[in-house]
């Protein structure tokens, strides 16, 4: 399957500050609003929806668009560093708009590296959605 190819949203939920869905390609895809604030209350509970559908084996792989304008809290951006958040992703795509966003994410990436989640940065939401699709299941 490509990005180009037609997916089933399984699953969806609206947040405070996003809108989840649960493909059924195994994406799990959240877009943040415009302006949202991201705390550490919207990265919990984010992190919530990806327990529910966690069926213990096959890993998700995480397509996140921020917003423009948004911005993560200190709490959030600690929180989605620690090894516990990120147990259930096997790959984190996220599409950057802004400098401000993609100087966060390069630090976030370096926190992250001696996890088993790989994460990447991408101007294109396409080219996310192939590279998340090119890891197999289980890997």
């Amino acid at each position: 399957m490509t990005a180009t190819e037609k997916y089933l949203v399984i699953d969806y939920r609206r947040d405070r500050i996003s809108e989840i869905e649960l493909w059924d390609n195994g994406i799990i895809f959240i877009k943040i609003d415009d302006g949202a604030e991201i705390g550490l209350e919207d990265s919990k509970r984010q992190l919530d929806f990806l327990k529910e559908k966690y069926d213990g084996i096959n890993k998700f792989k995480v397509l996140v668009i921020p917003g423009r304008y948004s911005t993560l809290s200190k709490e959030a951006r600690e929180f989605s560093t620690k090894p516990e958040t990120n147990e259930m992703t096997l790959a984190n795509a996220v599409v950057v708009q802004s400098l401000a966003h993609r100087i966060v994410l390069n630090f976030i990436i370096s926190l992250t590296r001696q996890q088993n989640m790989k994460m990447r940065i991408f101007d294109d939401k396409n080219k996310a959605i192939d590279w998340l699709l090119s890891f197999e299941k289980n890997k």
